[in-house]
């Protein structure tokens, strides 16, 4: 029978320790905001206001970062994972400061570029070191924990770019990538030693199976740079209110932070494929509702929902799925795979954006929806990821509490 410390285990707990933990989430909050804020305002500045430019090199860029990611799977053999996200942390900061001073743009477009690259790299062997942190079992709690966190400092991030000067977004950006160097106190390489999996039967899936998980995942990350993106336009022209479209993305941002730590502890308890499942369907309903709908109230559960599904998404697809799929010879390929599928969509979204936004909403949302259903389909023919004897630990555990509740 289970020990007491076991079953603590197993429904609360996790056992990777706090500087493990510190050590995987510390970096991964600067690689974000880097992407999503900080690219954008050094990319318009390089721009200099011409919106088509912006697309096309915006597009490039994301282009940049799928092959960077081939080029970096090749790399960990002969690299220390945590030098390569140290070496991000500095020669982000470098290329910040050289954009800023760049006497021409097309000086400051190059070095915009590069990072994109050197970006993808480190990116991918964050992604590495965190698979060698964690264990299948703790996985997605340990993933959750961190977007539950770092998500609600991410609007604040960007509140504050936007009140201030390029300059000072600049310098701001570059105090948050050398943060990452606060992480070699922790001494990584020794805590990822720790608690490399030893004696742990590995997992080698065919193709196919691969497959069937990268299927659901494409048709959401087209489905999310292209249809998304028009709902998104066409809401904000109905709605000329800046204070409504503000609700909206705090309550998407609310539904992201839910959806973090509840898809983490759902894919651990009740595997990867309920979780998923329910995060497309969910998606797909939010999708119909902002087409469809009308009224206010509707619109705030649609972008709640959004939100959620967005939440549950970053956790399984971003730490879990790739991982599980993975073992110590193949972790950056399958890491790869979730990556360039991601980056790759987001770039051809940029280029057909002009095209797409003019499609009109009721079409875009109920395309979504359709896609969003349909990728359903390969989740049931998809082998569970979550290992059997976690998920019967699990069942045990569950059917004691009952008993003990009779008594």
């Amino acid at each position: 029978m289970y020990s007491e410390r076991k079953m603590s285990i197993l429904l609360t707990g996790v056992r990777l320790k706090k500087r493990g933990f510190l050590a995987a989430m510390i970096p991964y909050f600067p690689f974000f905001t880097w992407y999503y804020v900080f690219s954008y305002y050094l990319l318009k500045f390089i721009a200099d206001g011409s919106t088509e430019s912006f697309l096309i090199f915006n597009a490039i860029f994301n282009f940049i970062i799928s092959l960077a990611l081939i080029l970096g799977s090749y790399l960990f053999h002969r690299v220390k994972k945590t030098s390569i996200i140290y070496a991000w942390s500095i020669f982000s900061s470098i290329g910040t400061i050289l954009i800023t001073i760049a006497p021409i743009h097309v000086f400051g477009l190059v070095i915009f570029l590069l990072l994109g690259a050197v970006f993808g790299i480190s990116l991918l062997a964050f992604f590495t070191y965190f698979w060698e942190l964690t264990v299948p079992e703790e996985r997605g709690r340990v993933a959750g924990l961190i977007g539950f966190i770092f998500l609600p400092i991410f609007p604040l991030v960007v509140i504050l770019a936007n009140s201030l000067d390029f300059f000072s977004t600049a310098i701001l950006c570059i105090i948050l990538n050398l943060v990452i160097l606060s992480i070699k106190p922790l001494n990584p390489e020794k805590i990822s030693a720790l608690t490399t999996k030893k004696g742990v039967k590995e997992f080698n899936p065919e193709k196919r199976e691969i497959l069937f998980y990268l299927i659901p995942w494409l048709i959401y990350s087209l489905v999310n740079n292209t249809f998304s993106q028009t709902i998104s336009f066409h809401i904000s022209q109905y709605f000329s209110s800046s204070s409504l479209i503000l609700v909206f993305i705090i309550l998407q941002d609310i539904g992201g932070c839910l959806g973090a730590i509840t898809g983490g502890i759902i894919a651990d308890f009740f595997g990867r494929r309920l979780s998923l499942a329910f995060g497309l369907t969910l998606y797909g309903i939010s999708s119909a509702i902002s087409g469809l709908s009308k009224s206010f109230e509707m619109f705030y559960l649609a972008f709640f929902g959004t939100g959620l599904t967005w939440g549950i998404f970053l956790i399984l697809y971003s730490f879990e799925i790739w991982g599980d799929l993975a073992n110590l010879e193949t972790c950056a390929q399958r890491y790869l795979i979730g990556l360039a599928t991601y980056y790759s969509t987001a770039g051809i979204g940029i280029l057909i954006s002009p095209k797409i936004i003019q499609i009109p909403l009721v079409l875009a949302s109920i395309t979504s929806c359709l896609l969003i259903f349909l990728s359903n389909i390969p989740l049931i023919l998809a082998p569970e990821l979550l290992p059997e004897n976690f998920r019967e630990k699990i069942r045990v555990e569950v059917y004691l509490r009952l008993v003990r509740g009779r008594k």
